[in-house]
């Protein structure tokens, strides 16, 4: 085939390590999706031990935490504990396993009877700098995996 106005490649294999790497990824984003997953819970959790939200910033302290010197979040662990992730091949969500009070803490408002309480946003959910660098560091992993020869 005569090519008047282009630019000739030799490909030298690319192409096939190209394809066999696709056909890896169709195989495995969900995989993927799932180490994000795990990374990001284990995140989530660290902030539940450090009382602080995604951005670095502390918890405003609850006042039983406060009256007990313990901390915030932490009395029962439900919501804690409930923390998981679901994920497909392409997206991974993170967040709280049907706990009913969990959005209130992460958005702040008004709770209880009346709702006459005003509670803090204490934000746990979130994808840090942190997050961000370490979800980096498990797509290079993969694709490093996904192109080996």
């Amino acid at each position: 085939m005569a090519v008047k106005n282009g630019v000739a490649l030799n490909w030298g294999g690319f192409d096939k390590v190209v394809g066999k790497a696709s056909s890896k990824m169709g195989d495995t984003k969900k995989a993927l999706m799932a180490s994000i997953g795990e990374a990001l819970v284990s995140s989530t959790l660290k902030r539940f031990d450090a009382e602080e939200g995604p951005d670095g910033k502390p918890w405003q302290p609850s006042k039983r935490a406060a009256a007990e010197s313990g901390k915030t979040l932490t009395n029962t662990a439900e919501l804690r504990k409930s923390i998981g992730y679901a994920a497909t091949a392409s997206m991974v969500m993170v967040g709280s396993n049907n706990v009913v009070y969990a959005r209130i803490h992460q958005m702040g408002g008004k709770a209880g009877k009346g709702h006459h309480v005003s509670i803090p946003a204490r934000p746990y959910l979130g994808v840090s700098k942190e997050d961000r660098e370490e979800a980096m560091a498990v797509i290079a992993e993969f694709l490093a995996g996904t192109f080996k020869a």
